[in-house]
């Protein structure tokens, strides 16, 4: 990894789980097979539960988080944005948005 991350990677889930969507952007990101992600995703996040946040007529906004050196952001309208975090050494930020 460089210590500047590639361009963010985004995918809308419409017809998978939000957290198939999620793999295969951060495999994209990480330009690796879905199935060589070294880190399984409910190890930064409930999958469930970030399910059921976005299924909620309430819910509003974005939730961020890590997961194997990315950042990713998956936004009310189910779309996951990804791009892989700078090797600063510092805790991880939430990557640009394109077209915010």
């Amino acid at each position: 990894m460089s210590a500047y991350p590639t361009s963010p990677v985004e995918r809308t889930a419409r017809d998978e789980p939000i957290t198939e969507a999620i793999v295969w952007a951060v495999a994209e990101a990480k330009d690796v097979d879905p199935l060589d992600i070294d880190v399984p995703l409910y190890d930064s996040i409930d999958p469930d539960a970030l399910e059921r946040i976005l299924d909620s007529d309430s819910f509003e906004g974005r939730i961020g988080f890590s997961v194997a050196g990315c950042d990713v952001v998956v936004y009310d309208d189910r779309r996951v944005v990804v791009s892989e975090a700078p090797d600063t050494g510092t805790e991880p930020s939430a990557p640009p948005v394109p077209g915010e």
